[in-house]
């Protein structure tokens, strides 16, 4: 494989499980507004997308303040535990001893990641981090361009890895390596159409592919 300097992480279903969480908390949203709920798999086809996007895209447009802020309510109350996937620390800390530039792009809200890291103690892993309140949400290439021109890398030294079609086409925009992660929220055919220089179903498959 070719040689990346610096890799650039998705968090949610990239790092750490959430996905139980998010559909459990925008269900319970849908209870308490009276709308129907939506399918699990009706919501997974909107993950990767910011939360205001997501509630847009579900629910009628004309509650979004309150539904923004009563999702965040559950979010944040059921919030208590970050649980990363097996193996994320040990290749994290592998690779940034390997000499590898770590960073994150996601689109949760820049308080949610820093308490987040906070909480898994692992935010000196990374170089830098990018959120919405940093620059345009993903699929738009901004976060992506800003951490490269702020790590002082180019984006032929960069590799995004993602578990979305969101990551993906997130990546393309930016002209930049896509790896697609099939242990998140999309599936591998759905990653496939933005083609992604490979594909793993275990992040521990990262020291391998990475060497």
């Amino acid at each position: 494989m070719k040689k990346y300097s610096l890799l650039v992480f998705d968090w949610d279903g990239t790092l750490v499980d959430s996905k139980g969480l998010l559909i459990e908390s925008l269900q319970k949203t849908a209870v308490y507004f009276n709308y129907p709920i939506p399918e699990i798999t009706t919501i997974r086809k909107h993950f990767g997308l910011t939360i205001e996007e997501m509630l847009k895209n579900l629910f009628p447009k004309e509650d979004q303040p309150e539904l923004i802020a009563k999702f965040h309510n559950y979010f944040s109350k059921e919030n208590i535990a970050i649980n990363l996937f097996p193996g994320a620390i040990e290749i994290l800390n592998y690779l940034k001893q390997s000499g590898f530039i770590l960073a994150i792009a996601t689109n949760a809200t820049r308080i949610k990641l820093d308490a987040s890291l906070d909480m898994a103690r692992i935010k000196n892993l990374f170089a830098a981090t990018c959120c919405p309140e940093d620059a345009a949400p993903k699929p738009a290439p901004e976060m992506l361009l800003t951490l490269i021109e702020k790590l002082a890398f180019m984006p032929q030294d960069t590799l995004m890895i993602g578990d979305t079609t969101v990551d993906m086409q997130f990546a393309n925009n930016a002209e930049v390596d896509a790896l697609a992660v099939c242990y998140g929220n999309h599936r591998k055919d759905q990653l496939a159409a933005f083609n992604p220089i490979d594909f793993i179903g275990d992040i521990r498959e990262l020291k391998n592919i990475l060497q």
